[in-house]
Parts: structure tokens; C-alpha cells; sequence
């Protein structure tokens, strides 16, 4: 079972393979291998967000029906 990726954690290790990367200083295998590995935290930390949005969006739309039924009283 995998763990789920923590956000921070994910932008730490998208970062550091960021840095490897810019320096020029791995191989050209391990170039490739980084990459993957980023694209697939990208990928990864894009869900994250997006679930992120999701419930902001339902808790504010559950604030408004409140606020909503609040006022017609």
C-alpha cells in the first residue's frame, strides 16, 4: 500500500530534483530519472491541490446555503 504523499514533502523533493537538475552535474540517465520522478510529483501535487479546491469550494458553498437561509428569516 503506498503512503499518501504529504504536500510539503512532495514540493521539498520536487524542488531538490529542481536544483540536481539546473546544476548539469548528474548523468544523462539520472537526468531522465529525475525528470520522471519530478513529472510524476508534479502530477501528484496537482491532485493534491485540486482535492484541496474541491473542499474549499464545498465548505464555502455550505457557508452560503447558511448564510443563505440565514438571511430569509
Amino acid at each position: 500500500m503506498e503512503e499518501k504523499l504529504n504536500f510539503e514533502a512532495g514540493m521539498q523533493e520536487l524542488e531538490e530534483l529542481a536544483r540536481s537538475l539546473e546544476s548539469g552535474e548528474m548523468t544523462l540517465e539520472a537526468s531522465f530519472a529525475a525528470f520522471e520522478r519530478a513529472n510524476v510529483l508534479r502530477k501528484e501535487l496537482q491532485k493534491l491541490l485540486d482535492e484541496g479546491d474541491e473542499r474549499i469550494r464545498v465548505l464555502t458553498a455550505s457557508g452560503e446555503d447558511e448564510l443563505n437561509a440565514e438571511e430569509i428569516k
